[in-house]
């Protein structure tokens, strides 16, 4: 019976590569997600980093912040990712890949992939956008 809740127990993921906004099962307007970031580096030390790297280590997300997020679907019976970054900068795409090599029985919980401009909206408005994604998964 446990197992058939959990089935129905769905988390909505908004990614980006420095947080996560995680609701679980409840996309009422109000709904408070719980909020991961990824540890602030030194501006300094980000600056030599930046100059270092020159981008060619853009997508790939902290696997300590990953594993965070992570940590938190594992009881997800549906999960549904959205975030923004389009090629190798896509952290929703990054992170399911993550969750595929690192995390097999996580990524095949995987229901829905959203690209959205995430950073530049509220959480009513994610949520808003998650109703849709259930409303469009129903018809």
């Amino acid at each position: 019976m446990e197992s058939n809740q959990n089935s129905n127990h769905k988390v909505f993921v908004v990614l980006s590569r420095t947080h996560a906004k995680i609701w679980k099962n409840n996309f009422e307007p109000n709904s408070v997600p719980i909020t991961i970031s990824k540890p602030s580096i030194d501006p300094e030390y980000r600056k030599m980093l930046n100059q270092y790297f020159s981008g060619r280590k853009r997508g790939e997300l902290d696997p300590q912040f990953a594993q965070k997020v992570a940590d938190e679907l594992k009881d997800a019976g549906g999960l549904y990712l959205a975030g923004g970054g389009k090629g190798k900068a896509s952290a929703v795409h990054n992170f399911a890949a993550y969750l595929r090599d690192h995390h097999h029985d996580i990524a095949s919980k995987i229901r829905k992939i959203e690209d959205i401009d995430a950073e530049n909206m509220t959480d009513g408005q994610l949520l808003a956008e998650m109703r849709k994604i259930l409303d469009r998964e129903l018809k």
